[in-house]
């Protein structure tokens, strides 16, 4: 073999190399663009995944503060209705009780000048027993014993003077605890205990009176002790009074700061729930 083959051989061995060299680049290049290709790809679907993630959360994000905000709006507006319907019940409940203790003042006050009746006549008598609610049948049976024998008479229309007072210091009772315990559900345990025990001590009162007045009226006088005590047993119920007066004006106060700063007293929570429920 000659010089000139060995040199030929070497050049079309450098050729090929060159050539191989060149197919590697070009493989390489086509590779690494087609990497980068789908590295960009990735990147941005990864890009847009995340992005569609955000706003997936930032709709619930907002859908959960819209509904927080529509709770604490619904919750604020019972407690309004709460705190109005506690106003009126608490002012309605405080006439009640001031109703209640003047007729029962009335029905226990030692200056009570019943009338004489001596200056009536016939139509003054119909007059007085329509106003205190007599039967028809009991109000012939009055007329014609006036008639008949006015003195004795004159007795039962006071002892019925006596008896409308105690009757209307009863109902006045009665109808105050029914409004109490209408009342009940706005109020502290405190004050429901404090204002059961005075409409119980009212109701005794007034019964005691009325029972004794039936006594008198047939002839028995066996309570002397019950009529002198009458005032110190009144002063006492209108001091308890004052008291009552004092804590249900507290309880209207604090309804009007738990209206001002937004604040929801805990002892309405199971209240404001059943109302959110009946909603």
């Amino acid at each position: 073999m000659s010089i000139s083959d060995v040199i030929a051989g070497i050049h079309w061995i450098d050729n090929g190399i060159a050539i191989i060299i060149s197919m590697v680049t070009a493989i390489w290049s086509i590779w690494k663009f087609h990497k980068q290709q789908e590295l960009s790809m990735t990147l941005q679907e990864k890009q847009e995944k995340a992005q569609k993630e955000l706003e997936t959360y930032k709709n619930e994000l907002k859908q959960q503060n819209e509904k927080i905000k529509h709770l604490n709006e619904m919750q604020m507006a019972n407690y309004t209705l709460f705190a109005q319907k506690k106003n009126e019940t608490c002012i309605a409940l405080f006439e009640a009780l001031n109703q209640a203790l003047e007729c029962l003042a009335s029905s226990a006050s030692l200056l009570h000048q019943d009338n004489t009746f001596e200056d009536f006549d016939e139509s003054d008598i119909r007059n007085f027993l329509a106003e205190i609610g007599l039967t028809h049948g009991k109000k012939k049976e009055l007329l014609a014993l006036w008639k008949n024998d006015s003195i004795a008479a004159i007795k039962k229309l006071q002892y019925l003077q006596r008896k409308n007072r105690d009757i209307k210091a009863v109902n006045a009772i009665t109808e105050a605890a029914t409004i109490f315990r209408r009342t009940q559900l706005y109020l502290t345990q405190a004050l429901i205990n404090d204002i059961q025990s005075f409409i119980d001590d009212c109701a005794s009162f007034a019964n005691g009176i009325k029972a004794h007045n039936e006594l008198m009226e047939r002839g028995i006088f066996d309570q002397p002790g019950e009529v002198t005590d009458r005032p110190k047993k009144m002063n006492a119920l209108w001091d308890r009074m004052d008291k009552i007066t004092v804590k249900l004006k507290e309880e209207l106060k604090n309804c009007e700061s738990w209206l001002k700063y937004g604040c929801i007293p805990i002892h309405n929570f199971f209240y404001l729930k059943r109302l959110e429920r009946n909603l």
